[in-house]
């Protein structure tokens, strides 16, 4: 009995390579000793909220798993598929590969992550760092992660949630073999120009342009004790040699840095911010926050014109030399 349950796993695993086939494979880097390329699998949700997968239903599954698959568990509530059937959304999909984490919803591109090499391996010593900080004595977690990080550029996988339909003509899903157009790299014509630099002493209080938080709160009464941070923690970012973190905003989304290293970015074009804010203003069906829908759709498009960069940098190590701002803004 024991064989036949072990076995009866690979049945549902089974029916969904099968039911895929003829989809493409994700792409991946195939450059080294191991890469995972599938193609993607859809989840379809029925009115009640129900999911099945690859035509196999939750009665089905536990059939074929002797109970100990159990679909239905992850239903999500006839609730909420009434209210996705109500903003038009037939379908989200996630898609992972050796680029980046992309989101679609009914086929459009909404901000997305792009990955690199260099990138990866700075979410890498991140995380041993962060973990240091906020997770002391699970550092050895860390370090496994660290290593197991870069796998995910050959790595692929793809899911499409579809929800039922609510007698719309039904939306194709996003041919994956279709390339995407090269997002610009720069803003076109900047509508807004703004840099800000924030700089933390050792005691945590925050300054711009030689303008300290405490001078404004003497000079004003102001209480800005939550513009602060804790000295314990900033001698915990010296310590460890983080010296910055900083985002800037470019024509195809936003990049980020810790310290002159480049960490994943977050991509959305001008096409990219049209999208969202078309599905922002759909999902957002609460009259209460009508104002916010105008808001996105006055000026959500528009952000791609945006050229900003905030900078935190906090004090060197005693002996260290300081490290330049990234993106070629100075230092």
């Amino acid at each position: 009995m024991k064989l036949t349950k072990r076995i009866s796993f690979f049945v549902p695993a089974l029916g969904l390579a099968l039911a895929a086939c003829g989809a493409p494979a994700a792409e991946v880097d195939r450059s080294g000793d191991f890469y995972l390329a599938l193609p993607r699998v859809e989840v379809a949700l029925d009115d009640n909220g129900t999911p099945s997968i690859a035509g196999l239903s939750p009665d089905a599954v536990r059939t074929l798993t002797f109970g100990l698959v159990d679909l239905s568990q992850y239903s999500v509530g006839k609730d909420w598929v009434d209210y996705l059937k109500s903003t038009g959304v037939q379908h989200i999909e996630l898609a992972f590969h050796g680029k980046g984490a992309f989101i679609y919803a009914n086929g459009k591109q909404l901000p997305s992550i792009r990955l690199s090499d260099e990138s990866i391996s700075t979410i890498g010593d991140v995380a041993e760092t962060v973990t240091g900080i906020f997770a002391p004595g699970f550092e050895g977690y860390a370090s496994l992660a660290k290593r197991f990080l870069p796998l995910a550029r050959s790595l692929g996988l793809g899911l499409v949630i579809r929800v039922p339909s609510n007698g719309a003509p039904e939306i194709p899903l996003r041919d994956p073999k279709a390339t995407s157009p090269a997002p610009s790299a720069k803003p076109g014509d900047d509508s807004v120009l703004v840099r800000l630099v924030v700089d933390y002493d050792m005691k945590g209080v925050p300054s711009v342009a030689g303008i300290s938080v405490s001078e404004l709160e003497q000079l004003f009464g102001l209480d800005l004790t939550l513009l602060k941070l804790d000295p314990g923690f900033v001698r915990l970012l010296m310590d460890r040699g983080i010296q910055h973190i900083s985002v800037r905003s470019e024509g195809d989304g936003m990049a980020l840095a810790l310290n002159d290293k480049p960490l994943p970015n977050l991509v959305c074009n001008q096409d990219c911010l049209k999208n969202t804010s078309e599905v922002v203003v759909a999902l957002n069906t609460y009259p209460e926050f009508s104002i916010v829908n105008d808001l996105v759709k006055q000026f959500g498009p528009s952000l791609s014109s945006v050229n900003a960069e905030l900078a935190l940098r906090f004090p060197p190590a005693p002996g260290s030399q300081r490290i330049p701002l990234p993106f070629g803004s100075g230092n």
